[in-house]
């Protein structure tokens, strides 16, 4: 028995019954696929869950002063509109909804950003922006793992 059970064992515990008992009583092949695709989909899941606003907080944190340094160094209006969306749009809580909506006007931001770097020609704003999607990639592919569609394509 877990006296304090967070969603990520929960979840590690449904992919453990998965592999322990299920997995070992299916004998259709095609099931047996079916079986390991969920256990690679809750092993996901519990690493997101048990990060996810933890991560978006800290990318949120650095797309916020990559889009600020280049609004100083801009004359983006597009930018500096979607900066202060994303101030009056702070988190009023650490649930996931609030977490996500922030995340994603930070990501508005970043865009603009991204789009007046351009615009300037600045290639040391461009050599930051693609430092800064490759975080996020190296983020995502963490999550990811090594999954994959087990037995498709």
């Amino acid at each position: 028995m877990i006296t304090l059970p967070t969603t990520e064992q929960i979840i590690l515990d449904c992919r453990r019954e998965l592999l322990e008992t299920v997995l070992p009583a299916v004998s259709d092949p095609a099931v047996k696929v079916t079986v390991e695709m969920m256990e690679n989909v809750l092993r996901n899941v519990a690493t997101r869950c048990a990060h996810e606003i933890a991560w978006m907080a800290e990318e949120t944190e650095a797309m916020m002063a990559y889009a600020a340094e280049v609004a100083e160094l801009t004359a983006s209006d597009a930018l500096k509109a979607a900066i202060e969306e994303a101030k009056l749009g702070r988190a009023a809580s650490l649930d996931l909804d609030d977490v996500r909506r922030e995340y994603s006007l930070a990501g508005e931001a970043l865009s603009c950003a991204i789009e007046a770097s351009f615009e300037a020609s600045d290639d040391g704003l461009l050599r930051k922006a693609v430092e800064l999607l490759q975080a996020r990639n190296a983020r995502e592919q963490q999550i990811k793992g090594d999954w994959a569609m087990i037995g498709r394509g």
